[in-house]
């Protein structure tokens, strides 16, 4: 039974999901300029997860989401 869904924020991500969810976390955390030891690096990891589940699959729309997510979340730097 070859039936293809979509996966919910109910289901578990697969392996390969995770891999590439890993590659969009990297490129996300690239254009941050976020080094991979900021704290802040694993909300973008928390981001990409939630983005994921709640449907955005398209790569560049997913980073563009964690990118543009991040800055609004960013506080204010004098």
């Amino acid at each position: 039974m070859g039936t293809s869904k979509t996966p919910t924020a109910y289901e578990p991500i697969e392996p390969e999901e995770l891999e590439r969810l890993q590659t969009i976390f990297e490129t996300a955390r690239y254009i941050a300029c976020m080094s991979r030891h900021d704290p802040a690096a694993e909300r973008l990891a928390a981001m990409a997860i939630r983005f994921y589940q709640l449907g955005i699959r398209d790569d560049d729309a997913l980073i563009h989401t964690i990118v543009k997510t991040n800055r609004a979340l960013r506080p204010i730097q004098a």
